[in-house]
């Protein structure tokens, strides 16, 4: 292979890798891009969402698959870091990672302490046993019982608080709250019948409905509790690598590979016209 052959080769790999790195990567700050990772909180059991597979090590789903894409285009690799769902919001405030992910919602409470890049729409549902679908079909039906949610899950417990007035001013019972630390403690309470239902997100539920036939239903068919914003969560004083990864997935969008990866995992109708900073569904016409 002759000199001008080999820099010829060089030359276009080095441009193949240019062509896949977004202008956005000189956004990143500089001690990210030393380090070369991207490290990500994740409590890593939200399907379709965020999780690992039995018996793999990888973190699977549409927002890693998304994430992966994003730390690509930024020249980065991508890292993720377990922590409780309850322990993301605080991990981002003492730096254990660059930033968290894992069916956080964009809230205006939760903006006060932490940024948000808006990335999917989703909601809470309800979960319950196939053979008590006909009992259930809205939050009304709970009153009285029992249901099981993640904890941390303040959107969630915001609408179960107006549901539960709702009750009492029908005359009927309060239902109770059991808050788990990870959504598979939350789940483990339907299988066990200690629960009427488990409260989580609608994507998450409808991955556990068509993973085994005939043992669970989403109440009230596409019932949404409250609508929320699945988003990914940054550092207050995190504005660069914030402002970095809301561009290259803006990018994404609008040459087609958000869709196609939300669309790999089912959930190409939770697809946003635009990646948003701070707009939580409260501020959504």
């Amino acid at each position: 292979m002759t000199a001008a052959l080999a820099a010829g080769i060089l030359a276009a790999f080095a441009a193949s890798a240019a062509a896949q790195t977004s202008d956005a990567a000189q956004m990143v700050p500089q001690e990210i891009r030393d380090r070369g990772t991207l490290t990500v909180g994740s409590q890593q059991t939200f399907p379709p969402v965020e999780f690992k597979k039995p018996d793999e090590a990888v973190v699977s789903g549409a927002s890693a698959s998304l994430l992966h894409e994003i730390a690509k285009r930024l020249g980065l690799e991508l890292e993720y870091i377990h922590g409780e769902y309850a322990s993301l919001i605080p991990g981002l405030e003492s730096k254990r990672f660059d930033m968290a992910s894992g069916g956080i919602s964009d809230t205006e409470e939760r903006e006060q302490k932490v940024d948000f890049v808006n990335y999917m729409m989703s909601g809470g549902s309800i979960l319950v046993r196939a053979a008590d679908n006909d009992k259930y079909k809205t939050i009304a039906d709970f009153c009285g019982g029992t249901v099981a949610m993640l904890l941390g899950s303040n959107t969630i417990l915001a609408a179960l608080d107006k549901a539960n007035a709702e009750c009492e001013a029908a005359g009927k019972s309060k239902f109770t709250v059991e808050q788990l630390p990870s959504a598979p403690d939350a789940k483990a309470q339907l299988d066990l019948g200690r629960v009427d239902g488990y409260l989580g997100d609608f994507p998450a539920l409808v991955y556990f409905v068509s993973n085994a036939p005939g043992a669970y239903a989403v109440a009230g068919g596409n019932y949404i509790l409250t609508p929320y914003i699945t988003s990914w969560a940054f550092a207050k004083d995190n504005a660069e690598l914030r402002d970095a990864v809301q561009k290259v997935t803006q990018e994404m969008l609008e040459d087609g590979t958000y869709v196609k990866l939300l669309g790999d995992w089912g959930l190409d109708g939770g697809a946003l016209p635009e990646i948003t900073l701070n707009l939580p569904a409260s501020k959504r016409n």
